[in-house]
């Protein structure tokens, strides 16, 4: 904290008596309920061409009950003035800045209940690093924007920085009068004076702080037409052209979410913004949405199909945050993973629904595999747990808060029936509207609508760590007994007892069909019967892939379901197979050589979306299995198993081809070229590579990507240069992500080490500056030197990337290597590499590449016996 040259005995004196601060009953850094913000006016002067800024803001309060003192945040900034009022007077108060943003006022008499108003003027620093309010320069000119979630509006102004105090807000901003301002709502008035321009916004409906948003300087618009209110996309200078693609799109997916919650959008217009320096994908404030540039603009000369469904994917999840999360506000921060499972799930439904040829509904299922993963070591976390004001609150947006939360929520609406899951959330949004609501709350109307109980087995999955392992005997008569026990990784043991309430479908072959199943495993143990006394050869126990659970079935069993699932499973169904398969072999229920020969024979399957999660299994083990003994029969396998895929679905881009298709060409090429060592799919990449440093629309936008990090592969200085010259005059966000990947993916040792210096010498954005490293550190002879370079530089990384980045730096250590995890763990435990939350990082770092040791240690061998049995044959 800034200190004050007025501070008297630790506190600011505008009054006098001083006392201890209110204390939250279960969180002493939560803030109290006797005095509480009903409205806030907040007025800035932001130019962007300076350092600083300075601020005032009128909050109008109400005191339920008689206070001796109250508390609000202000983080990081200099209070000038700080006056409190009430009837028509100032009352005598102190203030106090404490050491983690809290902000304490003390009358000088106990405030009775009634109104007061508390103003404060202040100046403050802009952020550099994308995080609050913060300043850019690119292409030069100067911007201000802002970026609050989770506790970082504190650090802008003073409010009351916590999700259950949603209070109308008026922002007013004062800029220089070329330049333009944006927040949540319209611009009542904007007047210019002099050489300033002064923007009075509308009031807002009621919001937490941290969805408010802020962006000034020469920004550009482009209107998005068709929308139920005004719409804009805003740029910084020079960049509108690229916005035509958004604002295309983004109707139909706004009008899709209409339909879907039974209701308009709630807010008066929506803005899209393209950010730059920007550090989440994109970020649901109300009304005006803010995004990373290389989603939301396009070059249509130059877009992918991958660009296309990204931003389709991206802005669906945003606006489906306008009803759930804005309209809708979770009480505490222990629920933002309501927030964010319902906008992935939503999300997903409203993709599959204006861009069907993407099948987001097949992929879907990798993200449950995904979180399922993290679900199956110790170190996972319940999803609604909880959650201090003292923690690391980024540190809760994780892969179990949106993977698993969606997962579980897609389960449900199986399980309930997507009519009534859909009045269930209607009626939750309808009753909650301006206001904020808990994970019971849905639950609540879930059940209502559903007449059954829905929280029990919501809970089941959510109040507690974990994944459940669902096993089928098969028994006498037709009956199939299931049991359930937590799903661990091999080598570790439960802690206690786990039950979940599973809402389970069986799949099953019944004379020429196949049927379904329906059943809620509530038990240890639970016996059911199959329909008409069936004794099937094999039984799915996931159908449709919609259960969030592990399953293991007899051997024999496995072996008929991985023989019939082209024919007889449904691609979700041979993706979840896929997945569940490399869970066991990290159970330890499948051994290694048995993984890669099952795994191949799926690489056969018409399915693009299967032949993904294929590649996704060979990705699984590579740590694991691959040495320097084993690369070249690990080459061999990749070509053997990977290029007939690439062969039928053809090198060249066809036109008109499946948008599926031209998803999966990439990533083949990218395995077969790097770690098959497929000279012809190199060549092509060189060559493609080539011609687009010449002509950037002279080949296919959907393999652009790939030719630029393949041919850096066998690069020279010469294509290092020219990736550089590229990178710092791109115009185009997604070209400058391309040459920065492609600076990250050279392998000549003194490339590599001119990238990592390049890193923090070059003019990396606070997002950019890791991409080197981690991009050098994927590779498996780059590891230690990822993280060498990550030690040896942390000050100067710490500096410059945003401050919720920092707790991550401990995954330079991951792998597959102890040495070098403890390594990373020795220096991330000293307390001045350990911001809050580094430890919990750490552990799971540990605990992945435990992981790995233990299945090379395992499997390792029988792996490198089948490689190179397979590389021995024609």
């Amino acid at each position: 904290m800034r200190s004050f040259p007025l501070l008297v005995a630790g506190w600011l004196m505008i009054g006098s008596a001083m006392a201890a601060p209110d204390v939250h009953a279960e969180d002493p850094a939560r803030l109290g309920r006797d005095v509480v913000p009903t409205f806030e006016s907040i007025q800035l002067d932001l130019d962007a061409a300076k350092t600083e800024y300075s601020g005032r803001v009128r909050i109008d309060l109400r005191a339920h009950a008689p206070a001796d003192s109250f508390r609000l945040h202000a983080r990081e900034m200099s209070l000038t003035r700080v006056t409190l009022r009430g009837h028509g007077a100032v009352i005598p108060a102190a203030w106090r800045e404490g050491e983690t943003g809290l902000l304490t006022v003390r009358p000088a008499k106990r405030l009775a209940p009634g109104t007061y108003t508390l103003e404060i003027a202040f100046t403050n620093d802009f952020n550099t690093r994308a995080t609050s309010l913060y300043r850019v320069a690119t292409g030069g000119n100067a911007y201000v924007f802002s970026q609050f979630e989770a506790p970082d509006a504190r650090e802008a102004f003073p409010c009351w920085d916590e999700p259950s105090f949603k209070i109308p807000w008026q922002v007013t901003l004062t800029v220089p009068k070329a330049h333009r301002a944006f927040s949540n709502t319209l611009a009542a008035r904007d007047t210019v004076i002099g050489e300033q321009r002064r923007v009075v916004f509308h009031r807002t409906p009621p919001l937490p702080s941290y969805l408010l948003a802020i962006a000034t300087g020469p920004l550009e618009t482009v209107p998005i037409r068709g929308l139920s209110v005004p719409g804009r996309v805003v740029t910084i200078q020079g960049s509108g052209r690229l916005a035509a693609e958004a604002a295309r799109e983004t109707p139909a997916i706004l009008a899709a979410l209409e339909r879907y919650f039974g209701r308009k959008y709630p807010y008066e217009k929506l803005d899209l913004l393209a950010v730059p320096e920007f550090t989440a994908g994109a970020m649901e404030n109300a009304g005006a949405v803010t995004f990373r540039e290389e989603i939301l603009l396009m070059d249509p000369k130059t877009m992918s199909p991958s660009q296309r469904r990204g931003f389709i994917g991206t802005t669906a999840h945003e606006l489906a945050h306008m009803w759930f999360g804005d309209l809708v506000t979770m009480e505490w921060w222990d629920d933002i993973w309501l927030n964010e499972s319902f906008a992935s799930w939503m999300g997903d439904k409203i993709t599959d629904e204006v861009a069907p040829e993407f099948h987001v509904g097949i992929e879907q299922v990798n993200g449950a595999l995904s979180a399922m993963s993290t679900d199956s070591r110790l170190t996972a976390h319940a999803i609604r747990g909880s959650v201090l004001a003292t923690d690391n609150l980024d540190q809760i947006f994780d892969v179990l808060a949106y993977q698993k939360g969606e997962a579980v929520i897609g389960m449900l609406e199986r399980w309930l029936g997507p009519d009534t899951f859909r009045k269930g959330v209607q009626s939750y949004i309808k009753e909650h509207a301006s206001g904020n609501a808990t994970a019971d709350d849905l639950w609540a109307a879930l059940s209502k609508a559903a007449g059954r109980d829905v929280s029990s087995v919501a809970k089941s999955f959510l109040d507690q760590p974990g994944v459940p392992l669902v096993t089928i005997e098969t028994l006498p008569d037709g009956q199939v007994r299931l049991s359930q026990r937590r799903f661990l990784n091999y080598g570790l043991t439960e802690p206690g007892r786990a039950l979940w309430r599973i809402p389970v479908t069986l799949r099953y072959p019944l004379g020429d069909r196949v049927v379904a199943q329906n059943l809620v495993l509530d038990d240890s143990v639970q016996t059911v019967r199959l329909e008409n006394g069936a004794t099937p050869a094999w039984i799915n126990p996931n159908a449709d892939e919609k259960g969030y659970y592990r399953w293991l079935v007899p051997p024999g069993m496995l072996d008929a379901l991985a023989k019939e699932a082209p024919q007889r499973l449904a691609p979700r169904e041979r993706i979840g197979f896929v997945g569940n398969l490399r869970a066991l072999l990290a159970a330890g229920q499948i051994h290694g050589d048995q993984f890669l020969n099952v795994l191949s024979t799926f690489a056969g399957d018409p399915e693009p979306e299967v032949v993904q999660a294929v590649v996704g299994g060979i990705g699984g083990v590579k740590s694991a299995f691959v040495t320097d003994e084993t690369r070249k029969d690990f080459a061999a396998y990749v070509r053997r198993t990977l290029r007939p895929a690439l062969d039928r679905i053809g090198a060249e881009p066809a036109k008109d081809e499946p948008q599926t298709v031209a998803l999966l060409r990439p990533a083949l090429m990218a395995w077969l070229g790097d770690d098959g060592e497929d000279s012809q799919v190199l060549d092509r990449a060189r060559s493609l590579a080539q011609s687009y440093l010449k002509d950037r629309s002279s080949i296919d936008p959907s393999v652009a990507d790939v030719a630029i990090g393949l041919a850096a592969l066998r690069g020279d200085a010469s294509l290092f240069e020219a990736y550089r010259q590229g990178f710092e005059s791109a115009r185009i966000p997604a070209e400058r992500q391309r040459y920065l990947k492609g600076l990250s993916s050279f392998t000549d040792p003194a490339l590599v080490g001119r990238a990592m210096r390049y890193a923090l010498e070059g003019p990396m954005r606070p997002q950019e500056v890791m991409s080197i490293a981690n991009g050098v550190g994927s590779r498996l002879e780059f590891r230690d030197l990822a993280l060498q370079w990550t030690l040896e530089h942390y000050d100067a990384i710490v500096a410059r990337i945003p401050a919720w980045h920092v707790i991550y730096l401990p995954w330079q250590g991951g792998g597959c290597s102890a040495g070098r995890a403890a390594k990373a763990r020795e220096f991330f435990s000293v307390p001045a590499h350990s911001p809050v939350g580094t430890a919990k990082e750490v552990d799971k770092m540990l605990a992945v590449v435990n992981d790995c040791v233990s299945l090379h240690e395992r499997e390792g061998a029988a792996a490198a016996r089948y490689l190179s049995q397979l590389a021995g044959m024609k």
